[in-house]
């Protein structure tokens, strides 16, 4: 379980990942940047409609993945969170990917989060973990076997 703790002033929300990382989410009203630094956890802006907090991010770069299966993206990456507190204790995200630079349409993923308000923020760093570094740094032995024409990779990237 990945734990993160939420700070919302009235014009930025900043998650804290227990993996020392953060995001920033201004609530200001100002648009996405035209062209914005690429970075790791992007830029992001957000809106109230009614009681679900949407949130637009662009401006990744190309040294991330979009899950720990690996699935890559590129830097025309566009992100939209759509958050709704179900109950005291839950909130539903729905996040819609749409990168036309890897994949041929945008897709949704439904996630449910818990809510632990009484639960301190610890750090994790998964060089501490021996077998989230071998994940995160290589393929695995059936993984290297695999080999997929560059064909088959075009008719989903769309490019080469």
């Amino acid at each position: 379980m990945s734990l993160a703790k939420v700070i919302q002033t009235p014009h930025v929300l900043t998650i804290l990942y227990e993996d020392l990382a953060y995001r920033q989410i201004f609530l200001d009203g100002r648009q996405l940047p035209r062209d914005p630094n690429p970075s790791f956890m992007g830029y992001s802006v957000g809106r109230w409609e009614g009681d679900t907090l949407v949130v637009e991010s662009l401006g990744f770069n190309e040294r991330t993945w979009l899950d720990f299966g690996g699935h890559p993206h590129t830097e025309a990456l566009r992100v939209t969170e759509r958050f709704r507190r179900r109950n005291v204790a839950a909130i539903d995200l729905q996040v819609t990917l749409e990168d036309k630079g890897a994949y041929s349409r945008p897709w949704t993923v439904p996630v449910s989060l818990s809510l632990a308000p009484d639960t301190d923020l610890l750090e994790y760093v998964c060089n501490e973990d021996d077998s989230r570094r071998r994940a995160l740094s290589a393929r695995t032995e059936e993984q290297k076997r695999i080999v997929v024409p560059a064909e088959t990779l075009a008719t989903y990237t769309g490019r080469m």
